[in-house]
Formats: C-alpha cells, structure tokens, sequence
C-alpha cells in the first residue's frame, strides 16, 4: 500500500541552449506571424456578433481576444476591417479569452 507514495523518478530536463531553438521549431511548425491589435467582428451562424481584438496573424490563420469569456462555435465568419480581412474561420484551440482560428478560405 504504502508503494503508492513512493515519488517517481523524475526525468532529467536539460536546459534550452541558445542553437536549439531552430532544432525545435521542427516540431511546432506555423506560419510566420504578425503582431496586430486590430478590432475583429465575429459572427456566429445564428446571426449573433461579438467583438475582440486580433493579438496576431499569419497567412493561416488568427489568434482573438477578448475581453469577457466568449464561448465560439467551431465555425465563424471573422471581419477584420482594419486588415481588410473577410472569411470563413474554424476554431482550431481556446483557453479562457483567446481563440485561435484557422481560416477555411483565403481571407479577401
């Protein structure tokens, strides 16, 4: 019983050295992306519209916040007017008041 509380072995954790971070970006690959902070219009397919802010974005998609907790449908229509950006856009990851979305057409 008491074998419960035995603490494991932890694994050794080596620390970051400053040439690895080309080496591990091989395995997070994305899209180069752009600071922004440009207001978004977010319509769900029932009509309804909420507002955020676009922290960033690259060719494949964006990252929103907002400034309440916001629960998306997996598919939304983003306005972007100061990017000039309109599109269909799946939710692809959330924590509490960011979204990241992934577009599903080019943004025109």
């Amino acid at each position: 019983m008491f074998s419960l509380f035995k603490s494991k072995p932890q694994p050794k954790v080596e620390p970051i050295q400053s040439g690895d971070e080309e080496r591990l970006r091989a395995y997070i690959p994305r899209a180069e992306r752009e600071n922004s902070f440009k207001e978004a219009v977010i319509t769900f397919p029932t009509g309804y519209k909420t507002r955020g802010i676009v922290v960033d974005y690259s060719a494949t998609g964006v990252r929103v916040r907002f400034q309440t907790v916001e629960h998306l449908p997996d598919v939304v229509m983003l306005s972007v007017p100061g990017l000039n950006m309109t599109t269909k856009a799946r939710m692809v990851w959330h924590d509490r008041i960011d979204y990241g979305l992934e577009f599903l057409q080019p943004p025109s």
